[in-house]
């Protein structure tokens, strides 16, 4: 199964991809989809819809994983992070792809051992896991790669090796869904 984590942004929304099975998880790719800084903040959302869509057509992934909204002090960022999540879910939705939820601390104590743990820390360790060469280009990728495995994590937990199927009524469901 492949699964893509998502670490959502207006500015650099980060992307990792993995491929897992009951015994390993093996690297597949990653990156980030930038707008232009220039772009009007509602065009950046069609950009970043428009961009994640091809990297989901292009991969295909089975289960999906995204980070929850951190909320700091500036409402106006909370805001701007929360309406470009909005769009990765729903090109995931339409794609008819599974979508796990994981606070930053849960990703981190997943990956590294501490809720409180850096970007740095993150990235070296999803490197040493994912048995990379060179490390991911940015922190926004490799956090993303630490969000999917941290969701392996929770399927091999939740399935005890087994992938996670969707009931036929669900893939129904979410087809009528996709069709509205």
């Amino acid at each position: 199964m492949i699964v893509i984590g998502v670490d959502p942004s207006s500015t650099s929304t980060g992307y990792g991809l993995i491929e897992y099975d009951s015994k390993k998880v093996r690297y597949i790719d990653c990156g980030c989809i930038r707008p232009k800084a220039r772009m009007k903040f509602e065009d950046r959302l069609v950009y970043i819809f428009d961009q994640f869509s091809q990297v989901l057509d292009q991969y295909k992934p089975s289960e999906s994983a995204v980070e929850s909204t951190f909320f700091g002090k500036d409402a106006d960022s909370a805001a701007k992070l929360g309406q470009a999540r909005g769009v990765l879910l729903l090109a995931l939705r339409k794609a008819l792809i599974p979508i796990g939820h994981y606070s930053p601390a849960t990703v981190k104590k997943s990956i590294v051992g501490s809720g409180q743990a850096s970007k740095e820390s993150v990235q070296f360790m999803v490197s040493r896991q994912l048995k990379l060469e060179e490390v991911p280009i940015t922190l926004d990728a490799s956090d993303a790669l630490g969000i999917a495995m941290c969701h392996t994590r929770k399927l091999t937990i939740a399935t005890s090796g087994k992938a996670s199927k969707r009931k036929p009524e669900v893939e129904a469901l979410l087809k009528k869904m996709v069709r509205r």
